[in-house]
């Protein structure tokens, strides 16, 4: 029959028996003296005396068998391993196995067991559930953040998963549950390991404070501290979102705008990149898209480094893509410059054409982007449009402003063609404009303007212009169709379109040529309310004369808008004007 002693490990009571006991009491202290040189054996011994504990409770079966043998204090020893296990790996062979896998760029061995899912409190944002997995599933805990984040913004699944593995995983709080976590066995090399590492780190961050705060100056910088991280990450978390958006924005213009340049059109597209040939125009745009983009991705993979502890760029990665910044700007500034010459000087080529002389003048615009088969042979001969299998929308412009001007009643009406355009020299701007084709087609009395002038093929865009004058003699009749409005210039069409009684339904407007230029014909209709006073005027006029015709000593005078009518003794005063009755 042996004796038991009752000994208190972690706060848990257990019975041993004396033989046991003696064997665990020389354990600990083999333990506490190698470890007793340290400041802080304190922490790593109550970590090494949890795991005991955690194994002999293990070990009891209530109502089996409740009394810790020495069978199993061995078994713990043996699964802990003995203090001069690690110290001799310490010496040189172990130091010497160690080197040689360093050198060979590997890792030291560690012996690995069954990991447990639990969060980690040492690498969390919020209550460590991400770090947590990622030991678990052995991969980076930035791509268990990325995921998470990919689910918050498709729905916000995200955070509902988060909540639910917060509340069941358990947090590794002691050393023993970090090193499960991480499937490291929990012996004393491991605690020797991890209690180093941590001292190292430890050591490491405050190498550069000079003095130790007290625990409760510690908690409240730390409560401070965390405050402020927590705000500064929320910060980070907005910031991080806005340039992963913006990258994915740049992206996706960056890709529509090549579309166009390759033959893909689509809306899509920035206007300056019209006035650029279509080789400049790619190097443009990628200049454009990197000056704007690097200076995001920089950011990006900034704040990812800060939140999720990343690892440094690469050096010759940073210096390659900060040189490609600084090329892509001096690009635009090279681009911005050279495109702007190219406006310097203008040009204007006037070209003039008689027309027939007609008793009425009909104006009217042919949109020459819709063809019927019957003009097909003829377009050529009247539009100048090459139909050569290319899209006619790259050359097609509308800028054309039309004026009416008038000339002696017994001149010859003409037409004037005004040509103009941009250029770096005074020449190049000349060949532009000459290059222009654009004039009006006269069949009878009726002037057809072509909807769009045309730009020879590979034309830069030089801000062409025709401005057209169409010079009629003093008195002539002019008949504008409404098609024809939006490149009038001078006079408002719209005001004596509204002069006519159905203005939603009539298709053109009548005009005569003064001295001041072009006149409405059509003279504007009363209001309402002056039509009702007229016909009441009239019907009182009616119904006087009606009283007075059998009356021979009546007498109407009429002078002017006045009329006046006497019946003996009376008269009555009518006044057409002011509609007033005396």
């Amino acid at each position: 029959m042996n004796r038991t002693i009752i000994i208190n490990i972690n706060s848990i009571v257990f019975h041993i028996e004396e033989d046991a006991y003696d064997t665990l009491r020389s354990y600990m202290i083999d333990i506490k003296k190698h470890f007793g040189n340290t400041a802080e054996s304190k922490e790593i011994l109550e970590d090494i005396e949890n795991r005991i504990a955690e194994m002999f409770n293990e070990r009891i079966q209530t109502g089996r068998k409740e009394v810790i043998n020495l069978e199993d204090v061995q078994r713990v020893i043996t699964q802990m391993g003995q203090v001069s296990d690690f110290e001799e790996s310490e010496g040189t062979a172990a130091n010497e196995d160690f080197r040689h896998e360093q050198r060979a760029g590997q890792a030291p061995h560690v012996e690995y067991v069954g990991k447990k899912l639990m969060r980690d409190p040492d690498d969390k944002m919020l209550g460590g559930v991400c770090s947590g997995l990622a030991r678990y599933f052995g991969i980076e805990p930035i791509w268990i953040r990325i995921l998470l984040v990919l689910f918050f913004l498709l729905g916000g699944s995200g955070v509902l998963a988060y909540i639910i593995l917060w509340i069941v995983m358990p947090i590794a709080e002691t050393r023993a549950d970090k090193m499960a976590m991480r499937g490291e066995e929990p012996n004393l090399q491991n605690f020797k390991k991890s209690f180093d590492e941590e001292a190292k780190s430890l050591s490491e961050t405050f190498s550069d404070t000079g003095e130790r705060h007290d625990r409760g100056s510690r908690t409240a910088g730390n409560l401070l501290s965390g405050c402020l991280g927590l705000i500064g990450k929320m910060i980070a978390w907005i910031m991080l979102i806005f340039a992963g958006l913006n990258l994915l924005g740049l992206f996706i213009f960056y890709v529509f705008n090549m579309m166009n340049f390759f033959g893909l059109e689509n809306p899509m597209f920035f206007p300056p990149l019209k006035g650029l040939a279509t080789n400049d125009g790619i190097i443009a745009l990628t200049f454009g898209f990197l000056a704007i983009a690097i200076p995001f991705f920089a950011l990006f993979f900034w704040l990812t480094r800060i939140l999720f502890k990343t690892d440094k760029l690469n050096s010759y990665l940073s210096l390659t893509m900060f040189a490609a910044w600084i090329v892509s700007i001096v690009g635009i500034i090279y681009y911005c410059i050279a495109t702007a010459q190219d406006f310097r000087e203008k040009s204007t080529i006037n070209v003039q054409k008689n027309i027939q002389r007609q008793e009425v003048y009909y104006f009217d615009e042919k949109d020459i982007r819709v063809l019927d088969a019957s003009e097909q042979d003829s377009l050529q001969s009247k539009f100048n449009i090459q139909l050569d299998g290319q899209d006619l929308r790259n050359y097609l412009h509308s800028d054309i402003n039309i004026y009416f001007e008038s000339i002696d009643s017994l001149s010859q009406p003409y037409i004037q063609y005004s040509y103009s355009a941009k250029g770096k020299t005074y020449q190049l701007a000349s060949e532009r404009a000459h290059n222009i084709a654009y004039e009006a087609i006269q069949e009878g009395s009726t002037f057809l303007f072509p909807s769009h002038f045309l730009l020879m093929k590979n034309t830069l865009d030089r801000d062409q212009q025709v401005r057209v004058t169409v010079y009629l003699p003093k008195g002539a009749r002019v008949v504008l169709q409404r098609s024809i409005e939006p490149k009038i210039r001078d006079i408002s069409y719209w005001e004596c379109l509204n002069n006519y009684p159905e203005a939603a339904q009539q298709k053109y407007t009548e005009w005569t040529m003064s001295g001041a230029g072009l006149v409405c014909v059509q003279k504007p209709q009363p209001l309402p309310k002056e039509e009702e006073e007229q016909e009441a005027v009239k019907s009182k006029m009616k119904a006087l004369l009606e009283e007075i015709k059998d009356k021979k000593d009546s007498i109407i005078r009429i002078d002017g808008s006045d009329v006046t009518i006497e019946v003996k003794d009376n008269s009555v005063r009518i006044n057409t004007k002011k509609q007033e009755e005396n």
